[in-house]
């Protein structure tokens, strides 16, 4: 009686472990299901950076060629492609100008004494742009789309040219 004892033990523990794998994995796909209202209740803002070289600067508006965008920018649809035959996003070359709307702040470095910025000067525009979740975003939307516009914080104009 002892040894059939011990056997049912043996087996009721055995057929308990094997169980335990099955009954984990349920519950994690039951409870892994976030439901979409709650994570796309906010819009996260991203990182923009454009890089380029002054074109000219007036009254409260910047306008430069751009050399240099992170991926962000290049996705916004802010900037043109340049290149449709090439794969992704190119902006190199493009013209972009950052208005006085856009509440930045300029800042100058290098400029001494009465020398002020001119075109060839390098620019740096730096900000942040709230991006739509691709999961969040109506089916068929672009990648265009699920951006707003760049919110501009501040633009830097390094001094490139000999000072006179």
């Amino acid at each position: 009686m002892r040894t059939s004892t011990r056997m049912i033990a043996t087996l009721t523990a055995a057929g308990a472990l094997l169980a335990l794998p099955a009954t984990g994995l349920a519950a994690k796909g039951a409870s892994s299901a976030k439901p979409k209202t709650k994570s796309c209740a906010t819009t996260p803002k991203v990182a923009y950076q454009v890089g380029g070289t002054l074109v000219s600067a007036g009254e409260g508006t910047v306008t430069l060629k751009v050399t240099s965008a992170n991926s962000h920018a290049r996705r916004s649809g802010e900037i043109a492609d340049q290149n449709l035959t090439k794969k992704g996003v190119q902006v190199k070359g493009a013209t972009v100008v950052v208005a006085a709307t856009d509440a930045f702040t300029l800042k100058l470095n290098g400029f001494e004494g009465t020398d002020t910025p001119s075109p060839g000067d390098r620019v740096k525009v730096s900000g942040r742009i709230a991006v739509t979740k691709k999961s969040c975003a109506a089916t068929g939307t672009s990648t265009a789309d699920r951006y707003a516009a760049p919110d501009v914080t501040k633009v830097t104009i390094s001094d490139r040219d000999a000072d006179a």
